[in-house]
């Protein structure tokens, strides 16, 4: 395996730029093709299409557990990584990939009993057999994070991505069935596993010698996973049996397009940042500083992104989805609230585990799971998805809470510290909320002829413009400090073409 020959002093803001440039570029590429193909299937197949389908993620989500020991993170955290722990990490995906498939296999008729839908028996066994695929997919390409090296992991992610896209999208036209989006699933393993082996030339062997040094790490990051499950996945065995596939569909989608601040636009930041905390995880200054770069950042973008989803919903649904999807627009508003405090606390996570203390989150996600569990299926069962939602929404307060707690502690960041980084952005997207909620209020009034797509772009332009305008102006006000607007300013001047560089303009 290449070796990381980066000293943590020249570990600089530019360089996770760079890093998050190339992912973020990725998930540009990956929304666009996403939005695509959200329009096609939204229109081509049913809530209860995607309903079947969450069913059946929903049982493989619980095979997969026994193979959520986070050998990825491992890998990078533990800088003097040898390939006979790349061997192990990869043995331990393989045999775990043939237990996955073979445990679908087993669940598939039970499971089609228990939901009552004899169509998740065929749906099951080839995800199954989509498990098998995915346990062979060369480990190496872990090292692309690693060693920073993001323009493969790029290419990595993107051939996927359009794998997928080209199979679903195509058997929907061609079929319009769920099977479009188990087969686009399958497809992108496919060629998650060609490629893998195409663009990195490590070549795995069947060895398990560093399986002890990898399971001290990965034990907190299996049991993070098995009580991320039970708060995340519970809801749709729950709602599966209550509200059937429809309601399932609706809450599903919901949340998917909600979460977008972490799943979308953060989640790249992150990856590109997580391989730098745990080189600098022997200095905690230096660790503290950088954290303090990216965490304004997320704030900068998490705010706005989810105050933009929340304030412009019923335009979005009705652009994006269809008619068929407006139940989905009260859950979509409440899931904003709850993408967004993921967004924030995510971060706080990977601090927390590039200092090798992964056992910190998973004792406050156990503790929570024992209070919220009950809950979530309580109001799941009298309540359905609206019930489902407000507790994700309880759970989501109680997390960022203790995380916040936690993280203070362990890093010696005062809470005030956070408070300073994240309050401009914060009131900035609350009067942007405010804003085109009133605007959107007064077009449905004024103008109820106008087509969504057209009230949606006026939406959008008007909440973008007013959001970096009072960002700007506030940042003035309190004296230009150090933060993300100054990053963010600097990054766009250090980038204008030469001649408005000698002219001085900014």
């Amino acid at each position: 395996m290449s070796k990381i020959t980066l000293p943590k002093e020249q570990i600089s803001g530019n360089q996770i730029a760079k890093g998050a440039a190339w992912l973020m570029l990725f998930k540009m590429v990956d929304k666009g093709v996403g939005l695509v193909s959200t329009l096609i299937l939204a229109r081509l197949l049913t809530p209860a299409d995607f309903g079947l389908v969450a069913m059946a993620t929903a049982v493989l989500a619980f095979s997969q557990l026994m193979s959520a020991f986070g050998f990825d993170s491992a890998l990078i955290q533990r800088q003097e990584a040898t390939r006979e722990h790349y061997d192990t990490a990869w043995s331990f995906n393989v045999v775990f990939g043939v237990s996955i498939a073979s445990l679908l296999v087993a669940l598939s008729v039970p499971m089609a009993q228990f939901y009552g839908d004899p169509r998740l028996v065929a749906i099951l066994i080839v995800l199954g057999f989509s498990a098998l695929v995915g346990g062979f997919e060369n480990v190496g390409t872990v090292a692309f994070r690693k060693d920073l090296n993001f323009r493969s992991e790029f290419h990595f992610l993107v051939a996927k991505r359009i794998a997928t896209f080209v199979v679903t999208v195509g058997l929907a036209i061609t079929l319009k069935t769920y099977w479009a989006l188990v087969a686009g699933a399958l497809a992108g393993r496919v060629m998650s596993l060609w490629i893998s082996y195409r663009l990195h030339p490590f070549r795995p062997r069947f060895s398990l010698a560093a399986r002890h040094d990898l399971m001290h790490f990965s034990k907190w990051i299996f049991l993070s996973s098995l009580i991320g499950f039970f708060t995340g996945r519970s809801t749709d065995f729950v709602l599966g049996r209550t509200v059937g596939s429809t309601g399932l569909g609706i809450y599903n989608v919901a949340l998917e397009i909600a979460s977008m601040p972490s799943t979308e636009l953060i989640a790249p930041l992150n990856r590109a940042v997580y391989p730098v905390y745990a080189r600098l995880a022997s200095d905690p200054e230096a660790l503290r500083a950088r954290f303090l770069e990216v965490f304004g950042i997320i704030c900068l973008i998490g705010f706005p992104v989810s105050g933009g989803l929340f304030g412009a919903a019923d335009a979005a649904v009705r652009v994006v989805l269809g008619p068929q999807w407006l139940d989905s627009i009260p859950l979509i508003r409440i899931f904003a609230v709850c993408g967004l405090m993921g967004a924030l606390q995510s971060n706080l996570y990977l601090v927390i585990v590039a200092m090798n203390k992964p056992q910190v989150n998973t004792l406050l996600s156990g503790c929570l799971l024992v209070v919220t569990l009950p809950l979530t299926i309580w109001s799941s069962l009298h309540y359905g998805v609206q019930g489902a939602a407000y507790s994700m929404l309880f759970y989501s307060s109680c997390a960022i809470t203790g995380i916040v707690f936690l993280f203070c502690r362990l890093t010696h960041i005062r809470p005030t510290v956070l408070l300073g980084v994240c309050w401009r952005p914060a009131l900035c997207a609350a009067a942007m909320v405010a804003g085109i909620t009133l605007l959107d209020q007064t077009l449905q009034a004024m103008a109820p002829g106008l087509y969504a797509v057209g009230r949606l772009g006026i939406l959008v332009l008007a909440g973008a413009f007013s959001y970096a305008f009072l960002s700007w102006l506030l940042w003035a006000v309190c004296g230009s400090p150090k933060g993300a607007e100054r990053m963010l300013l600097e990054f766009i001047t250090q980038r204008r073409p030469a001649w408005l560089r000698r002219s001085g303009t900014v």
